[in-house]
């Protein structure tokens, strides 16, 4: 008879998910294969198998985030900076509730491809669709601008976690607000 399968994709997502729960309360330097191994009631070895080692596991947990990111931001509108600022404001908001999680997310790369339908790549098409519907400008142009865009608003997220963007709300709010309108300005006026 066969050895039963222990190594599922059941056993992927109580990793995944143990691994989520240690970035959210005690941030991403907890992540350990072995803590996270114990939190999933498993061991190393099983994690190793399964994503490859702690790098793979940090892809897979930062690769969760986007997915819980493209839930909360808007749908694309035809309305440039109204569009843009709907989109950085959900962003703010998702990183203020994840902060751990969204610095994880914007301070390292993505490791392989994403899978299509990702919540990255989700993120990324409502920004080329807000885009592309104001402006008559090539696909590739549109590419670069999403780019820049999520680029602007990675640094925005990490340089408020880390109280870089001023000392009071107002401001933090006003410097949000401006970095916003300048790239809605400049797409607009086809930089």
């Amino acid at each position: 008879m066969a050895r039963p399968r222990t190594r599922t994709d059941a056993l992927a997502h109580e990793i995944r998910d143990a691994a989520l729960e240690i970035v959210r309360s005690e941030g991403a330097g907890a992540l350990t294969t072995r803590h996270v191994a114990r939190g999933a009631g498993t061991n190393i070895a099983a994690l190793n198998q399964l994503f490859g080692g702690r790098e793979g596991l940090v892809n897979a947990v930062a690769l969760e985030g986007f997915e819980l990111l493209a839930a909360v931001l808007p749908s694309a509108t035809d309305d440039v900076r109204h569009g843009l600022m709907e989109y950085a404001d959900a962003c703010r908001r998702f990183s203020r509730a994840e902060p751990a999680l969204a610095e994880l997310m914007f301070m390292r790369p993505l490791a392989g491809p994403i899978p299509s339908g990702h919540g990255a790549l989700k993120c990324r098409q409502v920004v080329i669709d807000t885009l592309q519907a104001s402006n008559e400008a090539d696909a590739d142009a549109v590419e670069t601008d999403a780019m820049a865009f999520a680029a602007l608003l990675a640094g925005l997220t990490v340089q408020e976690r880390h109280g870089l963007l001023g000392r009071t709300e107002e401001r933090r709010d006003e410097v949000w607000r401006a970095a916003v309108e300048v790239f809605a300005a400049g797409v607009l006026s086809g930089r």
